[in-house]
């Protein structure tokens, strides 16, 4: 038993230190993506954010979040997609980074929409939900090839 341990050592700590491998997170932001990967991004959230607000119907209860939280939710959104824009113009990674965060923030208004009875639950739910999980899908791949 003894053998064995003493084959089978583990490296120590001062052996490897990926820590000092790895960038900072502002140059990691910073580093450039492939112009086909911002492009195929970019035209995914053209296309799927197009058909998921298109599958949307009107309100059932409008007055069921305050202006001011609707409006807040919205130029947030808005804002995410901006800096997602910009990124992905620029071809840098950090508009990988702002898009996923705008498909997070897309899942949870999708969800939203019907729990909170702003919206009745129908089928048009499922093709906006599955657009918006195929944003979060498509930006994670992209985040990774990058």
């Amino acid at each position: 038993m003894a053998t064995m341990t003493e084959e089978h050592q583990r490296p120590s700590i001062d052996d490897h230190d990926p820590v000092s491998t790895r960038p900072e997170t502002r140059e990691w932001l910073g580093q450039q993506i492939s112009a086909r990967l911002a492009l195929i991004v970019g035209a995914s959230w053209y296309v799927l954010f197009s058909i998921a607000v298109a599958l949307e119907p009107t309100a059932d209860h409008p007055e069921t979040f305050p202006a001011w939280l609707s409006a807040t939710i919205e130029l947030t959104l808005l804002g995410l997609l901006a800096v997602t824009a910009a990124g992905l113009i620029t071809r840098r990674r950090f508009g990988l980074v702002a898009a996923l965060g705008a498909a997070a923030w897309f899942v949870a208004m999708a969800v939203a929409c019907p729990v909170s009875g702003h919206h009745s639950f129908g089928a048009w739910w499922y093709g906006q939900m599955a657009c918006a999980l195929g944003l979060v899908a498509i930006t994670v791949a992209a985040l990774r090839r990058s």
